[in-house]
């Protein structure tokens, strides 16, 4: 069985890049021929285990696997598709609703095309917003993953946060989107902060246009509790190795999530009212259960085979 998956090749830029090429040597490993196509290049090589292939090998694939958009080429092919959803349908809703990409068009277009013969989602969560778009495609879970290899306690722990750390180091790492930002979070470590001694909040991938954001960080930083406000990074394992605790606003397994648990940081949802949103410093007990649900939650290798089985099913 041969596998197109068509998606950018942003090697460490991109969650949906990175899930992809996990999800390929995942299924590589499994013995099955699954590459990476760039729609909008001809890029070979390979990337930790996954293989690039150009068009040429995906025009004679058994399945094409899109991940982000099959580009002219490919769509005018007859091969059927297997398509993945990696974004968060209000997120998308949003993104078409400001005038960006019209992904729910997208999806509504292709719905009604025969060529498209199933759905994946990794988020349950997800399934019936996925449902009412695709009422006649098969809709299918699987597991998310992430490199456990990549992503592990095992490494350098000496993060000094560029002098601006506390004894108590709560991080935020998930991208910024119109359908959930870290407001909640943020908040809510602010209040818990002023009862504390030494606690700080470091906040990456943030935004350059902070608006409203930047007073309110101002506020904390006045309190004596903010530590790192930067943008996109790279080594964020040695920052997770070192932080005592990773908040998210987010109910789902994102990346930062994986990532984290990944490699030992334990993990605070907040998304609910700031009255009951409590962070205690017991977390820096937690550090080996992290781990070993992220093996559990998060393997590649599980998550590769429910994908063949459905690809499997598929033709």
């Amino acid at each position: 069985m041969k596998l197109a998956h068509i998606a950018i090749i942003t090697p460490g830029r991109c969650g949906l890049y990175e899930t992809t090429r996990e999800l390929v040597a995942g299924l590589r490993a499994q013995g099955v021929d699954s590459r990476i196509c760039d729609p909008l290049s001809e890029k070979q090589g390979e990337d930790r285990g996954a293989l690039f292939a150009g068009l040429d090998w995906a025009e004679k694939a058994d399945l094409l696997i899109n991940h982000s958009g099959l580009g002219e080429r490919l769509e005018a092919t007859t091969i059927p598709v297997v398509h993945v959803l990696h974004g968060r349908p209000r997120n998308s809703f949003l993104l078409e609703l400001g005038g960006k990409t019209p992904i729910y068009s997208y999806h509504y277009h292709k719905a009604r095309d025969p060529r498209w013969k199933g759905i994946v989602t990794f988020w349950p969560e997800h399934e019936p917003y996925h449902r009412v778009m695709w009422p006649d495609t098969p809709i299918h879970v699987v597991q998310p993953c992430v490199d456990l290899e990549r992503w592990t306690p095992d490494g350098l722990s000496g993060y000094a946060w560029h002098g601006m750390g506390g004894k108590f180091n709560v991080v935020v790492t998930d991208a910024w989107r119109q359908d959930i930002d870290p407001f909640n979070a943020v908040n809510a470590f602010a209040l818990e902060a002023r009862k504390r001694t030494g606690w700080k909040l470091h906040l990456y991938g943030v935004s350059k246009q902070l608006g409203p954001w930047a007073p309110l960080l101002k506020r904390i930083q006045d309190d004596g509790n903010l530590g790192q406000v930067v943008g996109w990074v790279s080594g964020l394992d040695n920052v997770y190795r070192a932080a005592d605790l990773l908040i998210t606003p987010h109910t789902i397994n994102t990346r930062a999530v994986r990532e984290a648990m990944a490699c030992g940081c334990p993990v605070q949802r907040i998304n609910c009212d700031l009255r009951t949103a409590t962070i205690t410093e017991s977390y820096k007990d937690a550090r080996q259960d992290a781990r070993k649900v992220a093996e559990t939650m998060f393997n590649p290798a599980v998550t590769a085979r429910q994908f063949k089985e459905i690809c499997d099913g598929c033709l």
